[in-house]
């Protein structure tokens, strides 16, 4: 199976995840943003501004729900990783913030452990894969936040 780039995979999460198609939960007042292939909103990293993959913000400019998408798992990257997930919502309910992390599928597993072995607070991993045509799948693996966010 191909592996579809990096940005178009941001572009399907955005349109596709942040809302799900026909989501009534999802509040009026949040717009989805992507910093790829242009960076548009940036959130506090260990060393200066960190342009996350997907930034949500509500109409107040707040950062409420944060993607990021991986074409390969990178342990360099953690500690930005961390500031995505400090900046997204938190969900005291489920214990844990508003962070998706997307890897290429059959990387899942690797990628839930560097989230946990680093003590990075997150509401879901997924993976994505494409078919022969170039038609993008999600395939989500494993999903601390609402139980709505697994599909």
């Amino acid at each position: 199976m191909p592996i579809p780039s990096h940005d178009e995979v941001v572009a399907f999460v955005a349109a596709n995840r942040f809302p799900f198609p026909g989501q009534t939960t999802w509040p009026a007042n949040y717009t989805t943003l992507t910093n790829a292939p242009e960076k548009k909103r940036a959130v506090p990293g260990p060393s200066g501004d960190y342009y996350p993959d997907i930034v949500v913000i509500d109409s107040d400019g707040k950062t409420r729900e944060i993607g990021d998408v991986e074409e390969a798992l990178d342990p360099a990257k953690v500690p930005l990783w961390k500031a995505a997930s400090e900046a997204g919502d938190p969900l005291p309910e489920y214990e844990t913030r508003i962070f998706f992390l997307y890897v290429p599928e059959g990387q899942e597993e690797a990628a839930k452990n560097l989230l946990d072995a680093n003590k990075i607070s997150y509401a879901g991993v997924r993976g994505y894969r494409s078919d022969g045509s170039g038609h993008i799948s999600i395939v989500p693996f494993v999903t601390r936040g609402n139980p709505y966010d697994h599909q």
